[in-house]
């Protein structure tokens, strides 16, 4: 009788094994580079940002046409420089508190005390709380360009819970961060857009794009985000795998310090601007599939104008260079990765052609980034997102004077007539007197050449077949609530 009780509680527990704790969907994805924290606010480094979107909404997004709609925001209206805001009912944290004014206060209130993000949240001048679902923003600038900042996914809405860690209101809630090497995320049943139909979202870290392929066609990953060039071509042939090729928000660009002799010299800076080739860099690096830039923003966002940059021209930048005593040596920075360290090399051949000697230097992204913002560095190699669609975004924190630094003018550009026409870009409420501002800017920019930009960065994506639901982002923090697998 006891055997008989035993076999019949271990059938119980077997049959409450299989029909009340069904296996949980997980959908692991590969990253070239480590999330550094969940705060959106005090990391926007693209990989940081691929995870955290997925933990947090902003008040508005971008739709596949570059124009805003609310996510957060039921409605709003717009009357001079002021923006009234009604919040969507019913949206709740993952701590289980409703979402509402004072909290979004505090959140935009907590992005102007940050350097990194206070760019952003510039343009307003008072927040003002109406009621518990309203608030109203008054703006220094032109509404226009807040808007769009607002779409910046470091922009997010954020609060902290009763154990000081933040929390928001997206998809997936953080269930394990450690040191970024692994992230773990899990479902977010309340979530006010539906639950997701995955229970557990994987970000692991996996440096050499070689290996995130392998990754995926073993299936210990199903998403892997920057397939290289190269292994493109293997999706040809897979029955399991597709590839997801479009253009982002990125371009990558090599910026000089201007405040480092010899490279203060103009005339130094336009011959460098000459003597690289582009087009090899697209060919040999890229294989085709990306495309050679003319300015620091895409075409894709609103203020891009298609002027033509220099084009390769070895003569000129030799004739420039008769005016200099050679060689010059300069160090090239980058960060740990692969189409850089080959983008880097093109470049320093290509210098040495015109008495330049380039002595490459790669550091980890950590201190690059510290190192570079303190203007240690002679020249970058570097990557930008004008996530917002938005000019301002490409422009200002790339070249005002008052964004040196950390912000992002890395190279320590200091142009009185840029500086006037991005304030007063700001400002300006008609959009087609606007882009002609910006469009000065880039004539300037192509003539000065503090930043030299290269190709705008095409996304490869490598996904499983079996994955639904995938929703392509350009400024790189794609959408994965919807996905299915």
């Amino acid at each position: 009788m006891k055997s008989f009780l035993k076999i019949c509680t271990i059938f119980i527990l077997l049959l409450n094994t299989v029909l009340g704790n069904p296996e949980k969907k997980i959908v692991k994805i590969g990253l070239g580079y480590s999330g550094r924290s969940y705060d959106p606010h005090k990391h926007t480094d693209s990989s940081t940002l691929a995870i955290t979107k997925q933990i947090y909404n902003n008040l508005f997004i971008l739709d596949n046409e570059n124009e805003v709609k609310g996510e957060l925001i039921e409605n709003y209206s717009i009357k001079n420089n002021t923006i009234e805001m009604d919040l969507k009912r019913g949206i709740l944290f993952q701590d289980g508190e409703e979402l509402n004014s004072e909290i979004v206060k505090k959140s935009l209130e907590r992005n102007k005390s940050i350097p990194v993000t206070k760019v952003l949240v510039d343009p307003i001048e008072k927040l003002e709380v109406i009621d518990k679902y309203k608030l109203r923003i008054i703006c220094t600038t032109n509404v226009d360009i807040l808007l769009h900042n607002l779409t910046h996914s470091s922009m997010a809405i954020v609060k902290e819970d009763k154990n000081k860690k933040l929390v928001g209101t997206g998809a997936f809630k953080l269930l394990e961060w450690g040191t970024g090497q692994k992230v773990i995320l899990e479902k977010n049943d309340n979530y006010f857009k539906g639950s997701p139909k995955i229970d557990i979202l994987e970000f692991l870290t996996i440096p050499e794009a070689p290996n995130r392929y392998i990754a995926l066609e073993t299936n210990e990953i199903q998403i892997a985000y920057d397939i290289s060039s190269i292994d493109v071509k293997a999706f040809k042939n897979s029955k399991d795998l597709e590839i997801l090729n479009k253009l982002s928000y990125g371009t990558d660009f090599l910026s000089i310090n201007t405040e480092k002799a010899p490279l203060n010299d103009k005339r130094l800076r336009q011959a460098i601007s000459y003597a690289i080739d582009k087009d090899s860099i697209n060919e040999v690096i890229f294989e085709n599939t990306s495309k050679v830039a003319n300015s620091i923003i895409t075409p894709n966002t609103f203020g891009y104008s298609n002027k033509e940059e220099k084009k390769y021209n070895l003569e000129k930048a030799k004739k420039i260079m008769k005016d200099y005593k050679t060689p010059i040596e300069i160090e090239l920075w980058i960060y740990e990765d692969t189409s850089k360290y080959q983008m880097a090399q093109i470049i320093q051949a290509n210098l040495k052609e015109i008495g330049i000697d380039v002595k490459i230097q790669t550091l980890e992204l950590s201190s690059f980034l510290q190192l570079t913002a303190q203007g240690k560095h002679n020249a970058l190699i570097g990557l930008w997102y004008t996530s917002t669609g938005d000019a301002d975004y490409g422009y200002y924190p790339l070249l005002h004077n008052n964004s040196r630094g950390g912000v992002g003018n890395r190279s320590f550009y200091n142009n009185q007539r840029v500086n006037t026409l991005l304030d007063e870009a700001r400002k300006e409420p008609v959009k087609e007197k606007r882009k002609e501002k910006y469009e000065e800017i880039q004539e300037i920019i192509l003539d000065e050449n503090p930043i030299i930009p290269i190709v705008y960065k095409t996304y490869n994506i490598g996904i499983n077949k079996n994955i639904k639901g995938f929703k392509f982002n350009p400024n790189g923090n794609h959408i994965l609530e919807n996905i299915e697998y």
